[in-house]
């Protein structure tokens, strides 16, 4: 089930930050299946965890190539990165809770932001 389809559009041309972006694409594609087959909360955080681990790993490579070609924008996106990092770290906190609370798909905020957010 795929919730981004990955495409030529979405190519830098850095053919590492590509296969990255791809990688990233295929995790929430992951998290979003695994919520719509109601594979369970262990199943779910797993996911996040990975996606949250995958996620700083390559922001930390992005921005240092920020700092080599001396990208106008890279605070601002930098703030982008931060925030997206928060959004799903505060998420996996409080996923289990909010199952436990009742909430019948506590993921799909966060999945509707992934995908916002992507594009």
């Amino acid at each position: 089930m795929t919730l981004i389809k990955w495409d030529d559009s979405l190519k830098l041309g850095i053919a590492v930050v590509d296969r990255q972006h791809q990688h990233l694409i295929e995790i929430i594609n992951r998290l979003h299946e695994a919520t719509v087959e109601g594979r369970g909360a262990d199943a779910v955080s797993g996911i996040l965890d990975e996606l949250i681990v995958y996620t700083a790993t390559h922001f930390s490579m992005e921005e240092k190539y920020f700092a080599e070609f001396d990208y106008p924008d890279a605070e601002e996106h930098k703030r982008e990165h931060d925030a997206l990092i928060q959004k799903v770290s505060d998420f996996a906190d409080h996923y289990e809770s909010a199952l436990r609370d009742g909430k019948s798909d506590p993921a799909r905020d966060l999945l509707e932001f992934l995908k916002i957010w992507w594009r």
